[in-house]
């Protein structure tokens, strides 16, 4: 996913991909147009499958030693790496170069992101390319189109970003991505609907004082087993939220959706936060589903999306 703002570029890749090796190249076009870096921010969960990265992504140092080793090209390349969370479980890694020269006229930044891990199977199963059906007058394009387009509506996706424009793409044999635009606000979705490493993640830089529709919508729409969410953003975008997952009570952090058999309650297992480079502040937590919950608030009456 790739997003190309006049004074921004967010950049996401998933699986085996080589993210940070577009550094040099990112600082050379930018050159070119006569820019210079004022932020970078490098962000990800610890992997599943460590074994399967290639270089530089074998490991979080070996990450922090390629950026090191970029700074003869940029020395505003010049920043530190962090760990958020157990590492004994779902963690955070983050690394933020900040030499931004902020003023009151500048907009304030956030990023949140939802990592969805055991998604529901009848979920998962609409991102399995095969199972649609295939006209033999369609070209390929077309036909990748359609399916798209089905995936998106039939898993409720359309409905997490009304009014936006939605390019999606259908993967064979299975998986799923989603880029969305609504005036200066982004969202993309990242689907892999394999039984044995479902995996769902939704970003967004939308500014809401709440964002607590946004979440519970999400979470219903993909209900996994536990996911993580992060936010980034610096102080100024989190005076405008009226209130906070992560600085929540563990009563008011809980996360109750509508499941298949009844409501679904996740609780926040762990959180960890921290202020870097100034004034960006990372915030990261575990949610966890409350399988005793979930027996006993299947006899109430599902609902529907959230409003806020």
């Amino acid at each position: 996913s790739l997003f190309i703002y006049p004074y921004m570029l967010v950049l996401k890749t998933c699986g085996t991909t080589t993210l940070l090796r577009c550094i040099a190249t990112l600082i050379d076009l930018g050159r070119k147009l006569g820019l210079e870096i004022d932020w970078v921010g490098y962000s990800r969960k610890n992997f599943s499958f460590p074994g399967d990265q290639a270089f530089p992504h074998q490991s979080f140092h070996q990450e922090l030693d390629y950026l090191n080793g970029h700074r003869n090209l940029c020395e505003r390349l010049d920043g530190s790496g962090y760990t958020l969370g157990p590492v004994t479980s779902d963690h955070w890694f983050v690394f933020v170069a900040d030499h931004t020269v902020r003023s009151n006229l500048v907009d304030t930044d956030r990023v949140l992101d939802i990592m969805m891990f055991d998604i529901d199977p009848s979920i998962a199963q609409i991102f399995y390319y095969d199972s649609y059906e295939k006209n033999e007058d369609e070209t390929k394009d077309d036909e990748i189109a359609r399916i798209s387009r089905r995936q998106t509506c039939q898993s409720g996706i359309d409905t997490l970003c009304p009014g936006a424009i939605i390019d999606a793409r259908a993967f064979e044999p299975c998986g799923y991505s989603m880029n969305a635009v609504l005036f200066r606000s982004y969202s993309t979705i990242h689907i892999t609907p394999e039984r044995s490493s479902s995996y769902a993640s939704f970003e967004t830089n939308q500014k809401v004082s709440s964002y607590r529709s946004l979440i519970n919508n999400v979470v219903r729409t993909f209900r996994p087993k536990r996911f993580v969410m992060t936010l980034m953003a610096d102080e100024g975008g989190l005076l405008e939220m009226k209130e906070n997952p992560w600085t929540n009570s563990a009563a008011a952090a809980r996360i109750v959706v509508p499941g298949e058999r009844g409501q679904m309650a996740f609780k926040r297992s762990n959180v960890a936060s921290i202020k870097v480079e100034g004034d960006c502040c990372c915030m990261m937590g575990n949610w966890t589903l409350v399988e005793d919950d979930a027996r006993r608030m299947r006899a109430e009456k599902v609902r529907g999306m959230s409003v806020s």
